[in-house]
């Protein structure tokens, strides 16, 4: 698996891009989170807003019903948000046992639209007070982790065997068992990046490799099943923050930088793996 060819800018004069997601009709939405937007280049290449949150957008997530999730850090959301496809927004979970969240980060949805996110607002490696938690479509939500360092970019594999959560000040990712009936185990360390920076948002390809943007190395490092660097992707720029597969063949990866306050396009000779929403999920 390499790239076929070098990122490409599809969208620039950002300067705080993120959360890629793709539509089931192939467009794409980022989130630019210093200005609170989350933006979508449909079929003509330009982007444009489709809606403010008046928060601190980052990770998003489609539901197979077309609704899309937001991970949102803003004081007045610090949790997760839906917004149906007219741009209305909703609140979704914002609370645990009748407490505010720190504010969320990145989701990712399972099978069955159970919605992992993490956290981290607030917390460091000096004050590790960061969450991870799973929202069931009933409205229960369940802690995963806490006393956690920013936990980030979050990704299940495709067996939904475990789920995956970046811990970004101490430049490792977690391995969370999931059990046949739904339980969750203590998380291990999945990998250790090479490298002092952070690892950010995350997504596998259909060969189950893990593509980790790691933020302040310029790179999106490949991982193997067993947690092993295989490959890296170069990016332009040293802050990647999160990765999204689409295209028309499912096989193009799309990186969101900030240095270059870009979204980046490179094309791999793999498909991505097929989420719960959004494009290819069926």
């Amino acid at each position: 698996m390499h790239s076929t060819d070098q990122p490409e800018p599809i969208a620039t004069g950002y300067n705080s891009p993120e959360g890629p997601a793709f539509a089931d009709n192939g467009d794409l939405y980022f989130v630019n989170w210093l200005t609170s937007a989350i933006l979508r280049i449909g079929a003509d290449g330009v982007p444009q807003e489709f809606v403010n949150t008046g928060g601190i957008p980052a990770g998003l997530a489609f539901h197979r019903d077309g609704t899309l999730y937001c991970a949102d850090e803003g004081a007045q959301i610090h949790g997760v948000i839906k917004i149906d496809p007219d741009g209305v927004i909703s609140p979704f979970v914002d609370h645990y046992q009748g407490q505010p969240l720190n504010g969320a980060n990145d989701l990712v949805f399972d099978r069955n639209g159970v919605l992992y996110f993490s956290d981290p607002w607030g917390s460091s490696a000096t004050t590790p007070t960061g969450g991870f938690y799973r929202a069931f479509p009933d409205g229960r939500l369940e802690q995963l982790g806490t006393g956690l360092a920013f936990p980030n970019g979050v990704a299940l594999n495709a067996d939904e065997s475990a789920v995956f959560l970046a811990e970004s000040p101490r430049n490792h990712i977690l391995r969370y068992p999931i059990a046949r009936d739904g339980a969750v185990g203590a998380p291990t360390v999945f990998a250790r990046l090479s490298g002092h920076a952070s690892p950010d948002g995350m997504a596998f390809d259909a060969e189950g490799r893990l593509y980790v943007a790691h933020h302040g190395e310029g790179r999106v490092v490949v991982l193997d099943p067993d947690g092993r660097e295989v490959d890296v992707i170069a990016v332009p720029g040293r802050q990647p923050t999160n990765v999204a597969f689409g295209g028309p063949d499912f096989s193009s990866l799309v990186v969101t930088e900030v240095q270059t306050g870009a979204v980046y396009r490179t094309h791999l000779g793999v498909r991505g793996q097929p989420l719960f929403g959004g494009l290819f999920h069926r």
